[in-house]
C-alpha cells in the first residue's frame, strides 16, 4: 500500500511511501528523509500516485494521533496561506512533541470554587445568545463588542461554565503571555482543577506533558496564545479570542504567517462549534463581517454598576515647553498620588532615548547593519546598558564622545520608558517614601515569570505608578486606578501603513478603559501633536462606531480592506542588485494574472535588516480570488533571495 505523509519543516506538501501496514490518515509514523529518520503525519492512504522505487515507512508511532478535521484545517491553512503542510505542520507540531510518548493522567488540586455574580441585563443577553447556539451545536461566530469595563470576562466564564456542565471542553486565546496567568487565575477560581495554560515560557518537558494531557481530555478549559489554537482537542465546543483586535494574533516571523482569530473561526466551521471573538476595539474587518451578517453582533454599551467612563483631556504638545509630562499632567499625578490612588502612564517607546546626537557635527549613533537609529539603554540594576537596534537586535557598548569629531558629548534626543521613570522618581520622590514606579516593558519582562510579577506587585498596591509600553493596554483591571497619562499619543500614527490611525485608535481607547474601573471615577490625560486627527479625536471621545464609519469611508476610497483583499509579497537578501532584479522577474510574473492589481516592487520602510536588503510588492485582489492561483509561490525560488509570503497582512511596509 502507499501513503502520503506530510512532514513537518519540509517545503513540500507531502511525499509517498510504501507500508505493509494498514496505515490510516492522522497516523504518527517514522519515515526516511535524505538519508535521516523524520516523524511525519499520513495525510492519505491508498495513494494511487504513480512514483517509481519509493522507500519504505519505517515505523507506526501512534494510530489516530491528529484527528481529520485538524488535519482538514491545516490543509486549508496551507491553501488559504500559500504555504506548504510541511510549513503549517512545523507550527502546528513543535519538534519536541513529536515523539513517542505515554501519557499518564496526574491527580488535581481541588480548590473552593468562586459563585458567579448575577450577570447584568446585557450581559444576560449575549450569554443566552451564544448558549443558544452551543444548544445547537452548530457552527455560529459571535462578535461581543463591550466598552471597556463591561464585563466581557464574566461573558465568557458563564458560557465556559454552560459548556463544562455539559461536559464539553472551551479554548480561550488570549494575545499575550503575560496575560495568561491573570485570566487564567480568573477562570481557576470558576473551575477548579479543569484549567490549563500552555505556553513558550514553559520547559519543553512542561509543555509537552500538558500537550498530550490535554490532547487526552485531561483538561476542561484551556488558555493560552495563537499557538495553542492547533492543539488537538477532544469535545471542544466553544472557541473564545479575547481581544480579538490585538496584533499578537498575528505571526510575524515564520511561515505560514497565519492570524489565529481567523484560523480560530476557520476551526469553528471545520468542528461545526460556536466561536466569539471579544473586543472593546474590533478590528475593522470583524467589524464589518458583523454588519453584513458574517458574525453576529453582540454588543454591551455600559460598564459594570453604571460606572462611567473615564473623563479624558486632550493637551497639545505643540503649545508645551515640557514635551515628556505636562504641567498639566504633573499636577494631576500629584493630586492622585495625594489620594492614595493609582495611576497607568503609557508611552510606546522603551529605552532610555530614541537616539544619541552630537550637537557639534550631526552624527547619529547608527545601526552598522540597518542604518537606523540605536537606541540608548541606561545602565541599571542587573544590567550594563547598551546601545540597542531594535530592529535586528544588534548592541554595542555605550559611547559618550562623538566618535567623528571627538568635540562634543553625545546628547539624547527623545524619551523612552527608562528616561520617563528617571524623571519620576526624581520629580515626585518628595510625595511619598514608598516604591513609586513600576516600569513594564520588553526589558523588564523578558524572563518567565517577570511580567505578572509586576502585575501582581501592581495589582497589591506595592507601587503607586505602572508606567510602561503597549503590555500595559492589554485587558487587565486594577479598581485603584483613577488617572491614566499618554504621554505621546502618535507614536504609531506617523507610520506609513494604511491600517496606523485604526491601530492608534485601538491603543489610546485600551489603555484609556484601565481608568476608572472601580467605584471611583477615573480620567486621562491624553498628550499629543495631533488632536485634530480623527482616530486620536474618536479616542477622546471612546466612540468606535463613529469612528468605524469615518475609517471604512477612507478604505473604501481607496479599496482597501475590507472591500478588498492584500497579499504582501517580499524578497530580502544580502546582495542588493539581485533583490532587485528578482522582485522585477517576479513583478512581470505577477503582472499577467488577471483581477490582481500589483502596487510595487519598491524598498520596504526598513529597507535593511541585519545583513539583507528587502524590497516587497503588494498584491490587492477581489474578495473572491481563490489563493489557489498563487500556488506556484510555494515552490518559486528567487536566484540568491529569500521569498515571504503575507496573506491579509496587518503592516504594509
Amino acid at each position: 500500500m502507499k501513503v502520503d505523509v506530510a512532514i513537518p519543516r519540509t517545503k513540500l506538501d507531502f511525499f509517498t511511501y510504501e507500508t505493509n501496514e494498514n496505515l490510516q490518515v492522522g497516523d504518527l509514523v517514522i519515515v526516511p528523509l535524505r538519508n535521516k529518520s523524520k516523524y511525519g503525519i499520513v495525510v492519505k492512504a491508498n495513494s494511487q500516485r504513480a512514483i517509481d522505487r519509493l522507500k519504505k515507512v519505517e515505523s507506526l508511532i501512534q494510530n489516530k494521533f491528529l484527528p481529520p478535521n485538524m488535519l482538514s484545517l491545516y490543509k486549508w491553512m496551507a491553501d488559504y496561506y500559500i504555504a506548504t503542510l510541511g510549513e503549517v505542520l512545523r507550527l502546528a507540531l513543535p519538534s519536541k512533541i513529536l515523539k513517542k510518548y505515554e501519557f499518564k493522567p496526574e491527580s488535581k488540586t481541588s480548590y473552593q470554587l468562586a459563585k458567579s455574580p448575577t450577570p447584568t441585563y446585557p450581559q444576560a443577553g449575549a450569554i443566552k445568545q451564544i448558549m443558544n447556539a452551543l444548544n445547537k451545536r452548530t457552527f455560529e461566530t459571535f462578535l461581543l463588542y463591550g466598552i471597556t469595563g463591561s464585563g466581557k470576562t464574566e461573558v465568557y466564564l458563564r458560557c465556559v461554565e454552560d459548556v463544562v456542565k455539559k461536559q464539553g471542553r472551551a479554548l480561550v486565546l488570549v494575545p499575550e503571555i503575560s496575560m495568561t496567568p491573570l485570566l487564567f487565575g480568573r477562570f481557576q477560581e470558576r473551575f477548579n482543577g479543569d484549567v490549563v495554560t500552555i505556553h513558550s515560557f514553559m520547559t519543553d518537558k512542561e509543555r509537552r506533558d500538558i500537550w498530550y494531557a490535554i490532547k487526552n481530555g485531561a483538561y476542561k478549559v484551556i488558555i493560552g496564545p495563537r499557538s495553542t489554537i492547533f492543539i488537538p482537542i477532544p469535545d471542544l465546543k466553544l472557541i473564545i479570542v479575547d481581544e480579538e483586535h490585538d496584533h499578537s494574533y498575528k505571526e510575524h516571523d515564520r511561515m505560514p504567517r497565519y492570524n489565529a482569530r481567523d484560523v480560530a473561526v476557520m476551526r469553528g466551521k471545520h468542528e461545526n462549534i460556536a466561536v466569539v471573538l471579544g473586543s472593546a476595539t474590533p478590528q475593522i474587518e470583524s467589524y464589518h463581517n458583523a454588519g453584513i451578517g458574517k458574525y453576529k453582533l453582540l454588543t454591551l454599551k455600559e460598564r459594570i454598576d453604571n460606572r462611567s467612563l473615564p473623563q479624558i483631556e486632550m493637551i497639545d504638545l505643540r503649545k508645551e515647553n515640557n514635551r515628556y509630562i505636562t504641567d498639566k499632567l504633573k499636577s494631576a499625578i500629584e493630586t492622585t498620588l495625594g489620594k492614595d490612588e493609582q495611576i497607568i502612564l503609557f508611552l510606546n517607546r522603551r529605552g532610555f532615548a530614541p537616539s544619541l546626537i552630537c550637537p557639534k557635527c550631526g552624527f547619529v549613533a547608527r545601526c552598522p547593519y540597518c542604518k537606523l537609529s540605536l537606541v540608548y539603554h541606561k545602565p541599571e540594576k542587573g544590567n550594563a546598558g547598551s546601545l540597542s537596534c531594535h530592529i535586528c537586535d544588534y548592541k554595542t557598548r555605550i559611547i559618550h564622545i562623538c566618535p567623528k569629531c571627538a568635540r562634543s558629548i553625545l546628547l539624547y534626543r527623545g524619551a523612552g520608558t527608562q528616561r520617563i521613570e528617571e524623571l519620576l522618581t526624581k520629580s515626585l520622590k518628595s510625595i511619598t517614601d514608598k516604591e513609586l514606579v513600576l516600569r513594564l516593558d520588553r526589558d523588564t519582562a523578558r524572563k518567565k515569570g517577570q511580567a505578572e510579577k509586576i502585575f501582581r506587585a501592581f495589582e497589591t498596591r506595592k507601587a503607586k505608578i505602572l508606567l510602561g509600553t503597549q503590555l500595559v493596554t492589554k485587558g487587565f483591571d486594577f479598581p485603584e486606578v483613577t488617572l491614566v497619562g499618554i504621554l505621546n499619543a502618535d507614536v504609531i500614527l506617523n507610520l506609513p501603513d494604511f491600517r496606523s490611525s485604526e491601530r492608534t485608535f485601538q491603543m489610546l481607547t485600551q489603555v484609556a478603559g484601565r481608568s476608572g474601573r472601580g467605584k471611583k471615577p477615573g480620567s486621562v490625560i491624553m498628550q499629543t501633536y495631533h488632536p485634530e486627527q480623527y482616530s486620536v479625536l474618536f479616542s477622546q471621545l471612546q466612540d468606535y462606531p463613529k469612528f468605524y464609519a469615518h475609517e471604512m469611508k477612507l478604505r473604501k476610497e481607496l479599496n482597501f480592506p475590507p472591500f478588498s483583499k492584500l497579499i504582501l509579497v517580499r524578497l530580502k537578501g544580502e546582495k542588493e542588485r539581485a533583490v532587485h532584479e528578482q522582485a522585477m522577474k517576479l513583478y512581470t510574473i505577477l503582472k499577467r494574472i488577471k483581477n490582481v492589481k500589483l502596487l510595487g516592487p519598491n524598498r520596504s520602510f526598513y529597507y535593511k535588516i541585519r545583513k539583507n536588503y528587502r524590497e516587497f510588492m503588494i498584491l490587492k485582489i477581489p474578495k473572491s480570488f481563490k489563493h489557489t492561483r498563487l500556488s506556484f509561490l510555494k515552490t518559486y525560488r528567487p536566484h540568491n533571495c529569500t521569498l515571504e509570503i503575507d496573506v491579509d497582512p496587518l503592516e504594509v511596509f
